[in-house]
């Protein structure tokens, strides 16, 4: 038990670490999320709406925190492309992924096995 709870104690770092660089990167990627979802024909106004909408005019700090929080909370956010929940769209997928994910583990295990005897 006590093993479990080292290991356990040693994760919470690293996923610290993993969720600033994360959160790093999606902020360093060039352009302008609200200009994107604005698109070309927008008025200043309008991008700094979105800004507004999606607390992209709040400090880095905050939006860590903010985005830290949702994580927790099993809230990935809303899709830009559909619209949709991204967790939705995570959970429709996971179903052939998996069962892609199963068939690359057993087929070679079941063409290995008779070929090694």
């Amino acid at each position: 038990m006590k093993y479990i709870l080292r290991r356990i104690a040693a994760v919470i770092p690293v996923m610290a670490v993993v969720a600033v660089v994360v959160f790093m990167l999606i902020h360093l990627s060039p352009g302008d999320p609200a200009a994107v979802i604005a698109g070309d024909n927008a008025t200043t106004e309008d991008v700094e709406k979105i800004r507004q909408n999606l607390g992209l005019d709040k400090p880095l700090l905050t939006q860590f925190g903010i985005w830290v929080g949702h994580l927790a909370t099993g809230d990935l956010g809303t899709s830009i492309a559909t619209q949709m929940p991204v967790a939705q769209l995570n959970g429709q997928r996971m179903g052939p992924t998996l069962s892609i994910a199963l068939f690359t583990i057993l087929f070679p295990v079941l063409v290995a096995f008779p070929l090694g005897v």
